[in-house]
Order: structure tokens, then C-alpha cells, then sequence
């Protein structure tokens, strides 16, 4: 560890052998020195280092002096000098292993040279070495380390890291929407929805994780194995039921997109006879009007192929006009559930009867039949509106307007 001393480094000399302990002369020599062989600045980093083994600026400068000199080098060309690097951290740290920044520079190093097993040993030491209070600064080159590597390196650091920090649990979801991987991602969303003390550190709503969920079975449903969806789905359902649109919209995709479309028509009515709220009625009728519309197109396709018209596009156009029909009343039965004593929401369920009534291409025996529903609808506000709990109106604007209808049809039959 010889080094030519030139005469403008003795007077450096003279004060580190003076004072062999004093940090500021060993400083002000390899200032002196910076500029000389990288050969002559490392001899006097370890002479200064026999001295002060526990100087923790020292070691950092002279961490930073050898990994500077392999930057941008084949690490295969220059192992030995790679492998010099790191038992000079290794030194470093058996007396300075609670030093959150040399351990940072550790990983940064050993990331460099591509050796996974020996970078994740070095992330996993530095992670019993320091207090739990410096861990979120390893675990964040641990995890971009673990995301690079991927496969099943990064699901096990992704195991450990939420086990300590569950509140990040849609980083791993994330991870394995990046990767495509859809199977560990139903995964990991159905673990998350499990865990009834789940707190996003994103302020992500269970709901929301919910719709993510269904997203997910619905896209890439044939990617998945192993998976009830429909059983997942009817669970998110019965969870949200004021919000539960999507979630039937995303069932019923799911069938039509199975092939099953029959079961995916049965989810629809069920859907739009049950939702609560007009907002998710308005969803789910629109996602049903499509699926409609996509089965007539697909027959006309067919028929097109065949040359002829079939029976079944006869149908499904028959039963995609009943629905557009039926979309008024059944927008009105989801208000009346949403709220059953809106006086007003009472009379206009009973005027889409009478406009029903009213119009002329309907058969006599149709238009008698909605005038009968519309006291039939009467008959039923004056019973389920509660005078005390009544909204948007008296109930006594329920009884004028049953005895006008009920005045209606004596002068009718008359």
C-alpha cells in the first residue's frame, strides 16, 4: 500500500502522523489529493480508515470513490474490483450497520451488478440491521428491485412487504395488472375485499375496489382459472345493494361474454327489477339495451349469411322493442323503491298509465286494461304513502286525483 509522496504531500504527512485521529487532516490530505491515481486516493482512504474504523464520513466518501470508478463497467470484466466494493461495504458496515444511507448505497451497487440472490440477501439484511422506523426507505428500492426481477421474487417481497404494510396491498394489484397477470391479481383484490380492517393508503373505497374486481372477471374472464365469478359478483352485489349498477352491468357482460345469453338476459331483468337507485337503473337499462341490441346484430349477421330472415331475429327484435317500452315503467318502479312516499313519483306512475290509455294504437281492450291499472296504482299510493312521512306533495293530491280517475271511468262505462 505504497504510494510516491511528493513535496507538496508532506506537510498533509506531517499533520495525519501528528494526529493520526483528527478527521479534518485526513479530509484536507485527500482533498490535496483528488485529482491524483485512483490507486493513491484508496491507500490513503485506508490509512485514514485504520485510524478512524468508525467514521462514518469517511466511509461514505470512500464508498462512493470505489463505486464511482466501476460506474457504467462490466461488472463480468472487473469482478475484482466489483467484488474489492463489496467487502469494503461489508467492512463498512460491521461497525456502521445501523446507517440507513450506507446500506441504501449497498442495494444501489448490488442492483448494478444483476446478481438477484445477493441483492435480495443484502435488502433482506439491511431490513433485520435497521429500526423499523427507516424500513420504507429499503422497502422502496427493494420493491422497484423485485418489480424488475418479477416472477415469483416479486410476489414473495410483495408477501413480506404487505405483511408489514397492508394499507399498500393495491401496489401489489397494480404490480400484476402491469405484468398481466390476472390470476394473482383477482387474487390479491379478493384478499383485500376480505380483510374487513382494510384501509387504503389511497383512499380507494371498498365499492371502488369492488368495481376494479368486477372489471377484472369480466375482461379477462377466460385468463382465469379457478374462479366462481358469478358467486363473486353476487357478493359484491349484496354488499352494495344501493350501489350494485356496475356490478350487475359487469355480470351480465360476463355471461354475454361466456356465450350464454339467456342467462345474461335473466341477470339483466333481475338487475333492472332490483336495483334501488335511479342512478344505477340508468347503468344497467343502458348495458341491457346494448346486450339487445348486440344479440339483433349478430342475428342479422346471420341472416345475412344465410340469405334469408330467421324466426329468432323476429324475436329478438320483439323483445328488444318490449324493452325500450317497458323502460319508463320500469325507471318509475325503481323511483317508487328509491321513494316510496314521493307523492309525485305516485302520479307519474299513474300517468304513464294514462298515457298509455290514451294512445291510439293500442287495442280497446289495452287501453281499458291501463285505465283499470291506473286506479289499480291509486289504489296502492293512497295505502303505501304515510301522510306523516309523505315527500313532494300532500296526500291528499293522491285522493283528488283517484277520484277524478275513478269519475274518468264511471263516465266511461256510462
Amino acid at each position: 500500500m505504497d504510494i510516491d509522496i511528493s513535496e507538496s504531500d508532506l506537510a498533509f504527512e506531517e499533520e495525519v502522523l501528528r494526529n493520526p485521529y483528527k478527521l479534518k487532516g485526513w479530509l484536507r490530505y485527500l482533498d490535496h489529493k483528488r485529482d491524483a491515481p485512483v490507486r493513491t486516493v484508496s491507500v490513503i482512504y485506508e490509512r485514514a480508515l485504520r485510524s478512524l474504523p468508525a467514521s462514518y464520513k469517511l466511509w461514505h466518501m470512500y464508498l462512493g470513490h470505489r463505486t464511482g470508478q466501476l460506474r457504467g463497467k462490466n461488472p463480468l470484466q472487473f469482478s475484482d474490483e466489483v467484488r474489492k466494493t463489496e467487502l469494503c461495504f461489508e467492512r463498512a458496515l460491521l461497525l456502521l450497520h445501523k446507517m440507513p444511507e450506507l446500506w441504501l448505497k449497498y442495494i444501489r451497487f448490488m442492483r448494478v451488478q444483476a446478481d438477484v440472490t445477493r441483492t435480495r440477501r443484502v435488502c433482506d439484511r439491511a431490513l433485520r440491521a435497521l429500526p423499523v422506523t427507516q424500513h420504507a426507505r429499503v422497502w422502496r428500492m427493494y420493491l422497484r428491485f423485485a418489480e424488475h426481477v418479477g416472477g415469483h421474487t416479486a410476489h414473495h417481497v410483495y408477501a413480506r412487504y404487505l405483511r408489514a404494510w397492508p394499507e399498500e396491498s393495491e401496489r401489489l394489484v397494480d404490480y400484476c395488472e402491469s405484468h398481466e397477470e390476472w390470476n394473482a391479481m383477482t387474487l390479491a383484490l379478493v384478499k383485500v375485499l376480505d380483510n374487513t380492517g382494510f384501509r387504503s393508503s389511497r383512499g380507494t373505497s371498498e365499492y371502488g375496489l369492488w368495481v376494479r374486481l368486477a372489471h377484472v372477471l369480466r375482461v379477462h374472464a377466460r385468463d382465469l382459472q379457478g374462479w366462481d365469478v358469478e358467486r363473486v359478483m353476487r357478493d359484491g352485489i349484496g354488499r352494495f345493494a344501493d350501489q350494485a349498477g356496475a356490478l350487475w352491468a359487469a355480470l351480465g357482460e360476463w355471461h354475454a361474454g361466456q356465450g350464454d345469453v339467456e342467462r345474461a338476459r335473466d341477470v339483466y331483468e333481475e338487475a333492472v327489477t332490483s336495483v334501488r337507485t335511479v342512478r344505477d337503473f340508468a347503468l344497467v337499462f343502458d348495458a341491457y339495451a346494448e346486450f339487445e341490441q348486440a344479440t339483433v346484430a349478430a342475428e342479422l349477421e346471420h341472416d345475412v349469411e344465410r340469405g334469408r330472415t330467421g324466426v329468432r331475429t323476429a324475436l329478438r327484435l320483439v323483445q328488444l322493442e318490449r324493452l325500450l317500452e317497458r323502460r319508463a315503467f320500469l325507471a318509475s318502479d325503481v323511483e317508487l323503491r328509491e321513494i316510496p312516499h314521493s307523492v309525485r313519483a305516485w302520479l307519474r306512475r299513474a300517468g304513464l298509465w294514462r298515457a298509455r290509455a290514451d294512445d291510439s294504437a293500442l287495442t280497446d281492450k289495452q287501453r281499458a286494461n291501463a285505465l283499470d291499472m291506473e286506479q289499480e296504482t291509486f289504489a296502492q299510493a293512497v295505502v303505501a304513502v304515510d301522510p306523516r312521512r309523505a315527500t313532494e306533495g300532500h296526500v291528499d293530491e293522491l285522493w283528488l286525483a283517484y277520484a277524478r280517475s275513478c269519475s274518468d271511468d264511471i263516465s266511461r262505462r256510462a
